[in-house]
């Protein structure tokens, strides 16, 4: 992290916790309960998920050259493969014939290729299409062009991001990640190791999930069990970049009276930095490692998502694997409390009792964050159409 934002941090983050609160937005934002129900909204989103890089598996699940994975996420089914080089492709796990899944959800090393099971068209390593039984009966087939649809993807953050939609196989994976992917990964965070992955499902509209992450009011009350001790009371210092946007929850232990000097403040010891890469990937980023939370819509109304601690090392030995699993349950427990809740609104939202959710002023990034998904989404239709 650059000094010049680190300057910036402790200086609004001084300014926050002696209650002069410098980051609310200038008035009450509100968001219609219909964004939250309509089929509609919900399709043109998940149109929206297939534009923007998501996180869709660990760098470490692919330790080596020929390592592949086979994942669907979101109705997409994905094949990547590290080659020889050390990059990782991506392709649709699609064969280019009759349609069938070319490698078996799961993964393995040392490919050599990938037969479809179904008439055995193969692949190499790198998409190609290697032959076909019985050639003859496809005259007119242009081997160049029936390998493996290929996707844009890149390595981040010990991640693999990958844009879903195959006409977007030329975008910058990297430009959309922006400079905060840049920030986060001087963090001790370009090499990390995948520790106690999971998934499961919430039966709350996605936007809820997001809603809750971008602001502090609630800490008090909905994490009063857990985490809410360690946070300075409604404090939350946020920058836009783009689309994209870095969050800092200041901790208790941050001394407004007697501050620490700004060239001793480190932001990772004083607070928790999130970094939100549009339009719902999470990196919360702790003193000694982070927490990756990826949201994949299943439905208006339900949720699946997908965690992954990141570590800066593997566990070497019982202490360490117990003291990173406590920091793990700790995690768990406080994202319950709030996915609880989300749950909550989802029950009453078509119960009639409110038109729109309102947002107080210090509650401002999130109503601004649905202003942008909406002007995403609005922008997918001419998009599409000056695609053909």
């Amino acid at each position: 992290m650059k000094q010049d934002v680190i300057r910036d941090l402790y200086q609004r983050t001084l300014t926050a916790v002696r209650g002069e609160r410098p980051e609310p937005g200038t008035s009450v934002g509100e968001v219609a309960v219909d964004r939250y129900l309509n089929p509609g909204h919900f399709a043109q989103e998940a149109q929206l998920f297939k534009r923007f890089p998501q996180p869709v598996a660990a760098s470490s699940e692919l330790s080596a050259p020929g390592s592949w994975l086979a994942r669907d996420r979101a109705g997409t089914p994905f094949l990547l493969v590290r080659q020889e080089n050390g990059e990782v492709h991506a392709f649709l796990n699609v064969c280019r014939h009759r349609g069938a899944r070319v490698a078996p959800l799961g993964g393995g090393e040392q490919a050599r290729a990938f037969v479809c099971p179904y008439h055995a068209w193969t692949y190499k390593p790198d998409g190609a299409l290697r032959g076909l039984p019985q050639a003859f009966g496809f005259p007119c087939l242009d081997h160049a062009s029936s390998g493996l649809r290929r996707l844009a993807a890149s390595e981040r953050a010990g991640l693999i991001w990958v844009i879903a939609d195959p006409e977007l196989v030329d975008t910058d994976v990297d430009a959309c990640l922006g400079p905060l992917m840049d920030e986060l990964e001087t963090l001790d965070l370009r090499t990390p190791v995948a520790f106690a992955p999971r998934s499961y499902e919430v039966a709350a509209n996605w936007k809820l999930l997001v809603d809750g992450s971008f602001e502090a009011y609630h800490f008090k009350v909905a994490h009063r069990k857990t985490i809410a001790h360690m946070f300075a009371e409604n404090v939350q210092i946020v920058d836009e970049l783009g689309l994209n946007r870095r969050l800092y929850l200041v901790k208790s232990s941050f001394d407004g009276n007697s501050p620490p000097h700004v060239e001793d403040f480190q932001p990772r010891q004083h607070g928790n930095l999130i970094y939100f890469f549009f339009p719902s990937t999470m990196i919360l980023v702790q003193p000694d490692h982070a927490q990756l939370s990826t949201l994949e819509l299943v439905a208006p109304g339900v949720t699946k998502v997908h965690e992954i601690t990141l570590l800066p090392v593997a566990p070497d030995g019982p202490k360490a694997q117990g003291y990173w699993n406590a920091n793990v349950d700790l995690y768990r427990r406080a994202l319950a409390e709030d996915y609880e809740l989300s749950e909550s609104i989802q029950a009453g939202l078509s119960s009639g009792a409110n038109a729109a959710l309102t947002f107080g002023t210090f509650e401002f990034s999130a109503p601004r964050f649905h202003e942008q998904l909406n002007e995403q989404v609005t922008a997918i239709p001419a998009v599409m159409d000056v695609n053909g």
